[in-house]
């Protein structure tokens, strides 16, 4: 499995190293793969409890008497859209940023960072789990496959915010 080369940094405590970088082993692809369905299964839960409280203060279901034009229902699926994007760039936003790892991530012991070994910002979390997810399963999700031909073991989002996803 290939490695990562990670430069020390004067803010991290890699202990008393002779060389001036150490080698993390990067995450697999089944490794991340199991991350990321973990993460989409709580993003679901949470999306799928908030429509249904929003569907029944609506009186969306069947048994209701309330009758709602389609252009409002247009409009309510352009805003669940825009909600599931901001859910995913909230939730990766602050974990990426604040944790180095998502609760999938966690529970698969992997964590994402830039390839400096330094954090992802806010912004730069929450665009990398919104719009770069989006652009790796964009093409027949030939942006995660591109695991498997690229030598770093990068991702197109990978590449796109300049991160690496690392063992532990």
């Amino acid at each position: 499995m290939e490695r990562f080369l990670i430069p020390n940094s004067p803010w991290i405590d890699f202990g008393n190293y002779s060389n001036r970088s150490i080698k993390v082993p990067q995450a697999s692809f089944l490794q991340r793969f199991l991350a990321w369905l973990i993460d989409q299964a709580i993003l679901i839960i949470l999306y799928s409890l908030a429509m249904f409280v929003i569907g029944l203060a609506a009186g969306v279901y069947e048994r209701s008497q309330i009758q709602i034009p389609g252009l409002i229902l247009s409009l309510g699926l352009i805003g669940f859209l825009l909600v599931l994007w901001l859910g995913h760039f909230l939730y990766f936003g602050y974990f990426w940023s604040r944790r180095e790892r998502s609760i999938g991530m966690g529970m698969m012991n992997i964590r994402v960072v830039k390839v400096d070994y330094s954090s992802l910002s806010f912004v730069g979390a929450g665009l990398r789990g919104s719009i770069g997810y989006y652009l790796s399963g964009l093409i027949f999700c030939l942006g995660y496959l591109w695991f498997f031909v690229d030598e770093q073991q990068q991702t197109w989002h990978d590449k796109i915010f300049n991160t690496v996803v690392l063992k532990g």
